[in-house]
């Protein structure tokens, strides 16, 4: 943990490697999971109006009510605020949005294209366009806190994403149709990689090839 002065505002700094969770009870209260290659920065103590956090990469949030003292979460250009629920940001750099999932409660995500108050279920995508909503399963998008990766009709480039920030590897593609070839399925984190790449060649017609800190992905032939 860091620290930083701003004003007269003192910031922990919460920053998680490849590879790695934490889970960090903040001084009102509130409960935050952050998931692997993600940064939190929070005052020591909240003072004033709001309790403001800044975050980069994923966080579970489980927030302290307090009717007079919303909580904030800044990620970029996106606000996501609350008086006491629980949500899920995944707010990663070189991702095409911005996700917040809301399981319980409700939330506000606001930004320069507008703002959009969520319910149980749903989930908002921020991008430069603007705030689109949808019906999602919340629990589902939440499931890396219990230790299980979930994928929900993405593309496979999205998941290798999510491989590579836990395993700490870089994938590469033979082939660009690879890429967008999509799956959808629940994997638990095992500790060992090879272990997840078999899950997910058995209901694929793909391969993959890992050599060190490299994995190479292949179309059957």
């Amino acid at each position: 943990i860091g620290r930083q002065q701003t004003g007269k505002i003192q910031y922990n700094i919460l920053q998680i490697p490849r590879g790695g969770e934490y889970s960090v009870t903040l001084q009102d209260g509130t409960v935050v999971n952050l998931n692997s290659a993600s940064e939190l920065r929070y005052p020591v103590r909240f003072t004033g109006t709001e309790r403001k956090v800044f975050l980069t990469g994923e966080a579970y949030f489980e927030v302290a009510r307090n009717e007079a003292r919303p909580f904030i979460v800044q990620s970029g250009k996106q606000r996501v605020e609350v008086l006491g629920t629980s949500f899920d940001v995944t707010a990663y750099e070189g991702e095409p949005g911005i996700y917040t999932t809301l399981l319980q409660g409700s939330v506000e995500v606001s930004g320069e294209k507008g703002k959009q108050l969520l319910k149980p279920g749903q989930q908002a995508i921020y991008t430069e366009k603007g705030i689109e909503v949808k019906e999602v399963n919340a629990a589902l998008y939440c499931s890396w806190i219990q230790d299980r990766f979930v994928f929900i009709s993405e593309e496979l480039e999205a998941v290798t994403r999510k491989l590579e920030r836990w395993y700490d590897v870089s994938f590469f593609f033979t082939g660009e149709s690879l890429k967008i070839k999509r799956f959808s399925g629940s994997i638990p984190k095992y500790s060992d990689l090879s272990k997840v790449l078999k899950m997910l060649e058995l209901t694929t017609n793909i391969r993959f090839k890992k050599t060190d800190k490299t994995v190479v992905v292949e179309m059957i032939q």
